[in-house]
């Protein structure tokens, strides 16, 4: 073998040995590699269906939520989990007895069936295969333009159904909402929840 053909071999072998190709080949790592820089900033947008029910309220509410954020850096655990979270705001229709009946007994009036929520969110993924959705939030109930209640909500849920290399993602769950009447009595809402995540 000719001394150019021993030196390219010898190249070769210490490319193919060095830290950087095996964190190429790391199992998993074209996954974790990339992810902070193409998810960064990127729009998002949540859409979901819920039944609430009000502690005080023998009927339920029907509500949707619709939601619009930007994508912050995702985070990777110690264990190599990617955790993927957007902040932004979000929009709740409410229709049904849970929100009737909760401000007619906490504030005094009756306020209708129909009550609209607006929150500051923050919203994401991850665990274990991205499995795990969780959600926090906080913001004003009202009732046509008059602020009713303070609240403050989180959510826990499973998210199914990825099609790999989509955006899109199903997730069901469940909800614990704290509504703070104005100078009234805070009650507490609990909801099931159906509906898509589009990260």
């Amino acid at each position: 073998m000719s001394a150019p053909s021993v030196v390219l071999a010898c190249v070769a072998l210490a490319v193919q040995a060095s830290p950087a190709s095996a964190r190429q080949t790391k199992p998993g790592a074209e996954t974790l590699s990339g992810t902070p820089s193409e998810s960064r900033g990127r729009l998002t947008f949540w859409n979901l269906y819920g039944v609430a029910f009000g502690v005080v309220s023998p009927v339920p509410s029907g509500e949707t939520s619709l939601g619009l954020g930007r994508m912050l850096r995702p985070r990777v655990s110690p264990i190599g989990n990617v955790w993927s979270t957007t902040l932004g705001y979000e929009f709740t229709l409410s229709v049904g007895g849970a929100d009737f009946y909760s401000a007619f007994i906490s504030y005094g009036g009756r306020f209708g069936l129909v009550q609209h929520r607006h929150h500051l969110a923050a919203v994401g993924y991850g665990g274990r295969r991205g499995r795990l959705m969780y959600g926090f939030s906080g913001g004003v109930a009202l009732w046509n333009t008059r602020p009713l209640a303070l609240e403050a909500q989180a959510r826990l849920g499973y998210v199914f159904a990825v099609a790999r290399g989509s955006s899109v993602r199903g997730v069901v769950g469940g909800q614990a909402r704290l509504v703070g009447y104005l100078d009234a009595i805070p009650l507490p809402h609990f909801s099931l929840f159906v509906g898509l995540l589009v990260f």
